[in-house]
Order: C-alpha cells, then sequence, then structure tokens
C-alpha cells in the first residue's frame, strides 16, 4: 500500500489509467494493482475501475459485517427468492412519485394499500368503485408510516380544539398537543416528539406484561390529547397491547368529556402477524376508534428493507391533512408522504410476497416462526443456573402463542451472577450469533434523562432477545441453543472478571431500537 501510494504520487493517475484500461484489467481483482491500493476515505477517484472490481470492493467490505441471517436483534426480512430481486431491481429504476409517467406502478402501490386494508378490515371507501383506492400510503419503513399518522392526528386535533375553545388557528398553533404512548415506543415516535412540538405522556408498564395499562390511559387523557398509541408487538417482548380495552377508555372518555381522541395503532411487527393468529381480541379497524394503523412491510410482511404502510379509516378530516397536490410532472396527482422522489421497489417486493405467499403462505410462515421460537424458549428453560437446579433464565415474553415470534429473557436475578444479559450478548458473538442485550432504561426524548422503561424494575437491570424471522429454522434453532450452553459455561467459568468493569457498556431504549 505505501508503494503504491508513493507511485501514485509521482504519477497521480498513469498507471491507474493503465491498469483500467489496458490489457491487465482483464486479470482477477486479487492479482490487480487496484488491490493494494488504498481507497482514500474522503474523495472520489481520479479514474473510475472495472465494474467487476467494484462490485468484489463492496463485497469484501460486507463480509466484515455480522451474518443478516445470524442476526437475531432486527425484525428486518431477509429472504428474497430470485425472482424477488429481479423485481426489486426492476422498482430501482421507477419514481414512484411520478404517477403520470408511471401509473402501473402507482396502481400496484394502490393495490397493496387494498390488501392491506382489507387484511385489517378497514370500511371500505364510499368512492371506492371509482378510485379503487382506500386512504393510505406506502412509506420507507413504518417510521414514515408513524409520523404520517401523527400529523393527522395533530391537524385533525387542532380543528376541534379551535372550534371547542373558540380558539383562531393562530392561537390554537401556540398549543402544543399531547399522546399518549408506552414507554415501550419505537425510535420512529421520538422524532414525532421532537420534530413535530408533541408532548408524550408515558405509561410505564409492568415488565411481567409489557402491556400498556388502560386505566393509566384513562387518567392522563385531557383536551389536549391528540390520541393514544397501543403497539401490536413491542420490539422488546412482542407483546400486543390490549387494543380493545383502550377503546373502551376512549369511547367512554369521549362521551363523557366531549373529547374526540382517536387511537393509532402501531402494528410494525404484529401487522402481518396477529392478522393469521386465531381467537385474538379486536384490535383493528373493527373499533371504532381505530383512526390508522401502520405497520413495516419489511418486517413479518416479508418484503425487501425499506418497505412500510400506513392506512386511514377514512380520507375526511384524516389522510386529506396531509395530502400534497403535485401537478409539476405532467399530470395531477396527490402526494401523502414526507419524501417525494422514491424507488418503486418497496411495492414491487410486496406486490411479489402478496401473490407468492397467498393468505396460506403468510399463515404457514406465521405457524413455522411461533414453533421455532417455542422451540428456543423450551430450550432456555431448561438451562440452570451454577448450582444446576435453579434456572438460568426468566422469560419475560408473552409465551406461545397471540404475540410476536419473540423470545425475551433476563439472567435470572436470584442467581446473582457476576455477569449480565449484555455480557451474554458478547460470548453469543462468539458462535457468530448477534443476538442484543438490553438495559430497562430508556432516554427522555425531551428531558435527556434516563428512566426506568418498567414501573416495577430499575434502569440499570437487563434483557436480551431474540426475534424468529423465517429464514431461523429448527436447525439453526439448534446451533443456537448449543452456542448458548457453551456461553453459559465460558460465563460461570469467567464471569468474575465481568464485575471488574462497572459499567463498561450501557444499552438505553433511544440507542437500541429494532428497525
Amino acid at each position: 500500500v505505501k508503494r503504491a501510494r508513493q507511485e501514485n504520487q509521482r504519477a497521480p493517475v498513469t498507471w491507474l489509467q493503465n491498469e483500467v484500461t489496458g490489457l491487465r484489467n482483464q486479470l482477477p481483482f486479487y492479482a490487480s494493482r487496484v488491490c493494494e491500493t488504498a481507497i482514500e476515505q474522503d474523495s472520489i477517484p481520479q479514474v473510475g475501475f472495472p465494474a467487476r472490481y467494484c462490485l468484489r470492493e463492496v463485497e469484501d467490505r460486507h463480509e466484515l459485517d455480522f451474518s443478516q441471517n445470524l442476526n437475531t436483534s432486527s425484525y428486518v426480512n431477509v429472504v428474497a427468492e430470485p425472482e424477488e430481486e429481479e423485481v426489486a431491481l426492476m422498482g430501482l429504476k421507477v419514481n414512484l412519485a411520478d404517477q403520470t409517467v408511471y401509473p402501473s406502478s402507482f396502481q400496484m402501490h394502490n393495490h397493496c394499500v387494498a390488501c392491506i386494508a382489507n387484511l385489517w378490515n378497514c370500511p371500505k371507501p364510499k368512492n371506492f368503485e371509482t378510485t379503487k383506492a382506500y386512504a393510505g400510503a406506502g412509506t420507507v419503513g413504518s417510521t414514515e408510516a408513524c409520523l404520517l399518522a401523527g400529523l393527522a392526528l395533530k391537524f385533525r386535533w387542532r380543528q376541534w380544539y379551535a372550534k371547542t375553545f373558540n380558539k383562531t388557528q393562530k392561537e390554537v398553533l401556540s398549543v402544543q398537543p399531547n399522546i399518549i404512548i408506552s414507554t415501550l415506543y419505537q425510535a420512529a415516535w421520538e422524532k414525532l416528539f421532537k420534530y413535530f412540538d408533541v408532548v408524550p405522556k408515558f405509561v410505564s408498564p409492568s415488565y411481567k406484561s409489557m402491556k400498556i395499562d388502560p386505566e393509566k390511559v384513562e387518567a392522563l387523557i385531557d383536551e389536549e390529547t391528540m390520541g393514544v398509541v397501543c403497539i401490536m408487538g413491542n420490539h422488546y417482548g412482542g407483546q400486543y397491547d390490549r387494543v380493545d380495552l383502550v377503546n373502551e377508555i376512549v369511547t367512554k372518555v369521549n362521551k363523557e368529556k366531549g373529547f374526540q381522541v382517536g387511537i393509532h395503532v402501531d402494528a410494525a411487527s404484529g401487522g402481518f402477524i396477529a392478522p393469521f393468529q386465531k381467537d385474538l381480541p379486536e384490535w383493528d379497524f373493527r373499533l371504532s376508534n381505530v383512526l390508522s394503523i401502520s405497520s413495516s412491510g419489511h418486517k413479518f410482511g416479508e418484503a425487501c428493507c425499506g418497505t412500510g404502510w400506513l392506512v386511514w379509516r377514512q380520507r375526511e378530516n384524516l389522510a386529506e391533512h396531509v395530502a400534497i397536490s403535485v401537478s409539476y410532472l405532467g399530470g395531477h396527482a396527490d402526494s401523502y408522504t414526507l419524501n417525494f422522489s422514491r424507488p418503486a421497489t418497496g411495492v414491487y417486493s410486496q406486490m411479489y410476497k402478496f401473490q407468492r405467499l397467498g393468505i396460506e403462505g403468510y399463515t404457514s410462515i406465521m405457524d413455522n416462526m411461533m414453533t421455532v421460537a417455542k422451540y428456543i424458549r423450551d430450550g432456555l428453560k431448561e438451562m440452570k443456573g451454577q448450582d444446576e437446579k435453579t434456572p438460568l433464565f426468566t422469560i419475560l415474553d408473552d409465551g406461545d402463542a397471540q404475540c410476536l415470534p419473540v423470545v425475551t429473557a433476563m439472567l435470572n436475578p436470584s442467581l446473582q451472577l457476576p455477569f449480565d444479559d449484555i455480557d451474554l450478548q458478547y460470548a453469543l458473538s462468539q458462535g457468530h450469533w448477534y443476538v442484543s442485550g438490553y438495559t430497562m432504561g430508556f432516554e427522555d426524548p425531551l428531558g435527556k434523562e434516563k428512566k426506568p422503561l418498567f414501573h416495577d424494575q430499575p434502569s440499570s437491570k437487563t434483557m436480551f432477545r431474540i426475534v424468529v424471522k423465517s429464514n431461523l429454522t429448527i436447525r439453526l434453532a439448534e446451533h443456537l441453543l448449543e452456542t448458548f450452553r457453551k456461553a453459559r459455561l465460558f460465563l460461570l467459568e469467567h464471569g468474575e472478571g465481568y464485575s471488574k468493569y462497572p459499567h463498561k457498556k450501557v444499552k438505553l431504549h433511544r440507542q437500541n431500537t429494532a428497525c
């Protein structure tokens, strides 16, 4: 590398031009002089390289990442058939914002929104026969979907507040609305609080249930409350909030106090799991106060990364608040998204998966993932502490049904071990598995102080989570459990050493949310 740099200084581009344009560029990458040349970190090269060299460079750097197939920390799908990859590449060339030039692609977008709306039991719009469209949008992940839903709630609340309290629009702008949400919120909502001047009212659940308490919700609702967020599958333990019980509370308060508080269901993970599970309490648009639902298509929707969806109950007084009319691309169209130009990759990928899997396929995938999650959970239950009697782990998730395929646990506090769940994460990584450990705390998005996630556990307590995605088969799960057993032996033998490093690692909710 040093020699190459010296030669580079004497003749900045001559040898590189010869390398690229001459016969020697027929050499394999590792036999070329390009291979021994350090890439500048802050500048574009003077001369370009052959395509296969560029591909090799990116592939080599990718090798330094953890294997996406062994990453149990993220919910993002990593499975794509060759045909789906072809479809995704096709979508890279299509700007979905330009509905006039790409009308068929946008019809696919509307088709996906309609499929999801029906999956979530959304009432059919009165003008559906002419528009063939539900009030909704494809988004960049569920983050954009949550922000759009929050904005619609905010503008809806402003109209109600101005009319109810005889305020001008300018006077209303000086009042910050609030939104009620569990402390187990995903990072998207912190963006809403910070970027759009919305005050969060947090409900801290118990670590035993990880579900929002409807009675605490009732106590927090006031005239400045624009909505309540219910989470269908929090990313820590995979539990579903009881949306039906919160709906009853909201109905009661609205009737007694003349409010119009609505519910947004954050189904980032559960939106493509719950519809395929039996005997769940109602959680979707069947409940009268549910005004919008968001989900990540790139999670259990099995689409490619960056795919998200939002469906509103109706356009009136909801979606219409965030619609922007666009006419400068050669036609007239409404845009519902925060960003404008974006590839059709997510829509194409989701369309492919809907047609490829069908209801039966999604149900089968869900059953498989729940089965593997149970297998891992049962394996962890069998592991014992240093006395070979006391369970090594305390299971924190919701069990084998009516939840996400997620296994969440913590090292048994009664064992008083010198290491914690984050030390366990590092030990497991020696077997190539990425299993995230977390402290039970989060950074308040407004005050910046560290607060506990749960009302009955300190913020310093730790836990870990395993997300079972469709690629995590029983055979991989067997290896994961064997890796846990090896990590157990290592930590029990060497764990005292961890007590000498208090506490070198701090993982907060804000820093380590699932995407």
